[in-house]
């Protein structure tokens, strides 16, 4: 079965990847804690990225049937790219702008939604598995 075409795979997947490249940044960063005139680096936040659009799936729009629903809004990125400016907690006198501990943080936070996208993805491949044995059963 391609999972690829259920949009729950699909948007787990891409928070997967995402998530992936954000330890990378991560470790490059504590890796780089003690050089001179380094820069922290970190991704733009993963609802940013898919907000508007996702790949390969046209954006729904609501149909406003009163005046009273609000309006909605979107935007175009679809890949990760990293901030432009990302928050700093602190710079050393030799320019170096990382914090050990603001990258633990951002490292807890990482790991903690890994397992919660983990989490949705096995249960929903439980879901498709109960509803495939009773549909044959």
């Amino acid at each position: 079965m391609d999972f690829s075409n259920i949009s729950v795979f699909r948007l787990a997947g891409a928070r997967l990847d995402y998530l992936a490249e954000r330890q990378k940044l991560i470790a490059a960063n504590v890796v780089n804690a003690n050089t001179p005139d380094y820069r922290t680096k970190d991704l733009k936040p993963f609802d940013e990225l898919m907000r508007g659009q996702q790949a390969g799936v046209q954006s729904v729009t609501p149909a406003r049937t009163s005046s009273m629903h609000l309006a909605g809004f979107t935007t175009g990125g679809s890949s990760v790219q990293e901030a432009r400016k990302p928050d700093q907690w602190e710079t050393t006198p030799d320019g170096n702008s990382v914090s050990l501990e603001q990258e633990m943080n951002k490292g807890s936070e990482t790991r903690d939604a890994f397992a919660l996208t983990a989490g949705v993805f096995q249960r929903n491949l439980q879901m498709l598995r109960a509803a495939w044995r009773v549909g044959n059963g």
